[in-house]
């Protein structure tokens, strides 16, 4: 398999997919508006700077995400990589 840097049309599109899955939950299960918003701010920041910086700088401190997130963030890691 060929590795390539996605395109930002790929980045739109995984980000479309992304927000519906999440406004699914939302709907579904059910949550506060403060939640929903929170969740919008921040994945408006992520949007805006995949598709105006080519590299994203790591935070410095290093976050404790949930484990189910921290399950999905390993997926994003290439094959081998130690985190």
């Amino acid at each position: 398999m060929r590795d390539r840097k996605p395109t930002q049309d790929d980045v739109t599109r995984l980000f479309r997919e992304v927000v519906l899955v999440l406004g699914g939950v939302f709907a579904v299960e059910g949550t506060d508006d403060r939640t929903v918003r929170r969740v919008a701010t921040g994945l408006e920041r992520v949007y805006q700077r995949a598709r105006h910086q080519p590299q994203v700088p790591k935070p410095n401190a290093p976050l404790a995400p949930h484990p189910a997130i921290a399950a999905l963030l390993r997926l994003t890691e290439p094959e081998g990589a130690q985190p």
